[in-house]
């Protein structure tokens, strides 16, 4: 079980965590009464936590002012029910230091960051200066997101010791295929950082080995993640599996490996539901067309109801992590 002391609140941290998209109105500014209706859809599905601004909410690509106003209506509709990270990466220390400046304040439980953006790694410890000196100037726990395929680095087993021995790093998000380090991490942290698997086609597997799951479909799908998660955990792997692949067909949406139409197909999903008002994402994203409406809508509807179920209370019987 995890620390308490790991969060800046008293709040638990929980086994899943949500990374939201970011409801967005005609004019890329926030669309507050989506994301009301997308927090209440997200702790109805059996979720304990928010991550906001991060990769699948397009935090990089908001205005500044945006994802601010982001972070704190998502902590202001939370309502101190669940737990919010914030994620605020950049290129260089000074501008890591003006985001986490811009939300200090607004009562997050964590602020997760990634590599420097952008530039290779010339030095090796440069990923580990930027987050010690990133760990010492916030007053809130920082947390390490690994993300090979969003920036230039990919870290080794010994940085990733190293990154998690800093004083105020306090877990780590993994979106990295590569099971085995995902797995000696969460062995060497365990009882001190939480480990969180982001991968959705490994929710499954991180509920089997008692590793966090931190995705970016459970904005969409949070009861059948859930139920996946859950299933792996109590050892039915057999009902995990076959969930699993559900989530494998919802894929389908983003019509191709590339994924062309991310993150706007996810939305246009959510509007479908009745949680959001538009599908807008941020340009040069693409905006739907009605003939990739259609073809979204029909993969959609050949889909079993179930996939958007909550889950049964009674079937999480194992005690939350504190």
């Amino acid at each position: 079980m995890h620390n308490p002391s790991m969060s800046s609140s008293r709040k638990k941290v929980p086994e899943l965590i949500a990374a939201i998209v970011t409801p967005l109105k005609a004019d890329e500014s926030l669309d507050v009464e989506s994301l009301e209706r997308l927090v209440e859809w997200v702790l109805g599905g059996g979720f304990g936590g928010f991550f906001v601004g991060g990769t699948m909410g397009e935090g990089l690509a908001l205005r500044d002012s945006e994802r601010e106003r982001l972070v704190r209506e998502t902590v202001r509709l939370v309502r101190g029910r669940a737990f919010v990270l914030a994620g605020i990466s950049d290129a260089s220390t000074l501008r890591l230091f003006d985001g986490i400046s811009r939300i200090a304040d607004a009562g997050v439980d964590g602020i997760v960051t990634t590599a420097r953006l952008v530039f290779p790694a010339r030095d090796r410890r440069d990923t580990e200066r930027l987050v010690e000196a990133a760990a010492q100037r916030s007053p809130v726990p920082l947390w390490f997101y690994e993300n090979p395929g969003m920036t230039p680095v990919r870290s080794t087993f010994d940085e990733l010791q190293r990154i998690m021995a800093i004083p105020n790093v306090h877990g780590l998000k993994f979106t990295t295929p590569d099971r085995d380090l995902c797995l000696r991490c969460a062995g060497a942290f365990r009882g001190s950082h939480p480990v969180y698997n982001g991968n959705a086609r490994d929710i499954a597997f991180a509920g089997q080995h008692d590793i966090g799951a931190l995705v970016g479909i459970a904005g969409m799908l949070p009861g059948l993640c859930s139920r996946i998660w859950w299933s792996a955990r109590r050892g039915d792997l057999a009902e995990a599996e076959r969930l699993q692949r559900q989530v494998q067909e919802v894929y389908d949406i983003y019509l191709g490996e590339s994924w062309p139409l991310w993150p706007s197909a996810q939305k246009h999903a959510l509007k479908r539901l009745g949680i959001f008002s538009t599908s807008t994402s941020t340009a040069p994203f693409a905006t739907l067309s009605s003939e990739e409406e259609y073809r979204i809508d029909a993969i959609l509807d050949r889909l079993d109801r179930s996939i958007y179920d909550a889950p049964d209370p009674s079937a999480t019987l194992l005690t939350s992590r504190t």
